[in-house]
């Protein structure tokens, strides 16, 4: 029996903890250090280059330059090299695409059974995340999970919102250089007799009755 609901979610191991490259990336796919692009030009210039991000966060295309496409999402850095080329090439469309997107290194800390720091796909959420560091503890809060970035920045998510309702916006993709802060708590109460799911439920000091039936 699970210690609290949603607790077994994270404690199955994942399928797919070698890194899966070969996924379909959306348009809102971030770039990042080291993804490796195709640049296809058609109309009066018909060219295909292939280009890496370097460690500046550049990429390089003949008879343009450097262009910086880091942390920019797949149809931003489309569009702004659309715009460079149809000043340098005449009568000429780009397409961007990412071949072989990179690695990310994440940092996953708290009340986790194996917290460190990980090489994981590309397309990592927040609760597969979780998995690589072998699951939760049995006083780990899953409604208060900061996502610390980088610039120092940070968001908290509460994945209830993913496992009663179905909200996958919720458990966010993470980015190269995130680090996923599982806090600890001791907020749970028992919710018991003609209820559809009785279990043990992590409460939020703002829940009401209603909202844990």
């Amino acid at each position: 029996k699970e210690p609290f609901y949603g607790y077994n979610f994270f404690n199955k191991s994942s399928e797919t903890n070698m890194p899966v490259l070969d996924i379909p990336l959306q348009a809102d796919y971030i770039i990042s250090f080291n993804d490796e692009l195709e640049l296809l030009l058609t109309g009066n210039v018909n060219e295909l280059f292939k280009l890496r991000v370097d460690l500046s966060g550049n990429i390089l295309v003949p008879e343009i330059g450097s262009i910086t496409v880091l942390n920019l999402n797949l149809f931003q850095a489309n569009a702004k090299i659309n715009e460079l080329v149809e000043n340098s090439y005449i009568g000429t469309a780009a397409n961007l695409s990412v071949v072989k997107p990179s690695l990310k290194k994440i940092s996953i800390i708290g009340s986790v059974n194996k917290p460190g720091t990980y090489l994981v796909n590309p397309f990592i959420s927040i609760s597969e995340a979780i998995k690589y560091a072998e699951g939760l503890q049995e006083n780990a809060s899953i409604r208060d999970i900061k996502i610390l970035k980088s610039d120092g920045s940070s968001s908290t998510f509460d994945l209830y919102k993913f496992l009663v309702f179905g909200d996958r916006s919720i458990d966010s993709n993470l980015q190269n250089g995130d680090t996923v802060l599982v806090s600890a708590t001791s907020n749970y109460v028992e919710v018991d007799g003609e209820v559809l799911r009785p279990n043990r439920y992590e409460y939020l000091s703002t829940d009401t009755i209603s909202d844990l039936i």
